[in-house]
């Protein structure tokens, strides 16, 4: 169905006034242009935005706020679009009412009235960084949720399965000796004691996979602890050779930083494992009044470019965002001809900054 639309804020026709008012509700910034390319109407979110009048943003005057770097490719870009009557969707920087410059992303689609004719353009314009800080807060979020998820989860294991197994297991003995002095055939008492067996394997995976939701030590005895722990369950059944060297024990973390820290080491040292073709990793901490700094060396063949790159690397862009949420740098560079190092490094101190993450 071809589009039918207002020329100006101005019109008296009901459907103008309508769309207006429908358009100034709108939280994203809209546009309209006419078929000679002169901007018609903006928003109020536009407005906003921008800190402007709707005078001085129609006919051309909303390009003003154009980067200069950016302006004459934008036109450009528009302009073809116009030419085909296609739609089009670019990247610029805009000038914000406090000043600043943030990228946009602008889309439009062609417009034709009710006999066919091409009558201009409409579009909008998504604020690209508040787009990301929403996303960002909203994956924090959710890690905040899986976090805390997590540990209910393994409370319940240990404290209810893992109580109730414990009794069954304790049940089945007294039932043993209760075997045996009725004379009860050998042959079922020791059914009866493979049955407490297969408990204590349950037990066992029951405590495992507690402590690997959310680990005991992390709560009690501190991160370096929980890192000794998580190093040495990973020598222990992969043979990696793993070294912690704390100068001392981290004391400026908060919980949601002992967390994070933990889950990046955790990450990096399966990582590790899985990648790296590794036969040893040190795990070296350091802290000072307002940065804390975490190190995973390894000796493997070293991560290559295209790994960096992989959009679909989720351990890797994991641990970067884990990072992003506590305002600090993740580094990951190849050591020469061989290994990886993974750097980490947050204030303390402070609130979270906006994060930055290298390569």
């Amino acid at each position: 169905m071809p589009w039918a639309a207002p020329m100006s804020q101005d019109s008296d026709r009901p459907n103008a006034e309508m769309f207006v008012e429908a358009a100034n509700a709108a939280p994203a910034m809209l546009w309209m242009c006419d078929a000679e390319h002169r901007r018609t109407f903006v928003n109020q979110s536009w407005l906003d935005f921008t800190g402007r009048t709707f005078e001085q943003e129609i006919d051309h005057g909303w390009a003003e706020g154009i980067h200069d770097n950016d302006r004459d490719g934008v036109l450009d870009a528009v302009r073809c679009a116009f030419t085909a009557r296609q739609p089009f969707a670019t990247e610029y920087r805009m000038r914000s009412a406090d000043g600043q410059y943030r990228w946009l992303l602008d889309r439009g689609v062609p417009l034709f009235d009710p006999d066919g004719r091409f009558a201009g353009y409409i579009g909008s314009c998504t604020d690209i960084h508040a787009s990301e800080a929403r996303l960002q807060k909203l994956v924090a979020r959710l890690h905040t949720a899986r976090e805390d998820e997590r540990t209910s989860v393994a409370r319940e294991l240990h404290d209810e399965i893992g109580q109730n197994l414990t009794g069954l297991k304790l049940d089945l003995s007294r039932v043993i000796d209760e075997l045996r002095e009725v004379g009860m055939p050998l042959q079922l008492v020791d059914r009866v004691q493979s049955l407490i067996g297969a408990v204590e394997v349950v037990i066992q995976s029951v405590r495992r996979i507690a402590i690997e939701l959310r680990p005991p030590v992390l709560d009690h005895l501190g991160l370096t602890a929980a890192i000794e722990l998580e190093a040495a369950t990973v020598q222990r059944r992969t043979g990696l050779r793993c070294r912690v060297l704390p100068e001392r024990q981290p004391n400026r973390l908060d919980p949601r930083q002992t967390t994070a820290v933990f889950r990046i080491v955790q990450e990096a040292l399966t990582n590790v494992v899985r990648h790296a073709s590794a036969c040893a990793v040190r795990i070296r901490m350091r802290q000072t009044a307002h940065v804390f700094r975490l190190d995973v060396i390894d000796n493997g063949r070293g991560i290559s470019d295209q790994q960096l790159a992989d959009p679909g690397s989720i351990g890797l862009l994991g641990m970067r965002e884990r990072a992003r949420r506590l305002g600090g740098t993740l580094k990951i560079t190849r050591n020469g001809s061989r290994g990886t190092t993974v750097a980490l490094e947050m204030p303390t101190d402070a609130p979270a900054a906006r994060s930055r993450v290298r390569r």
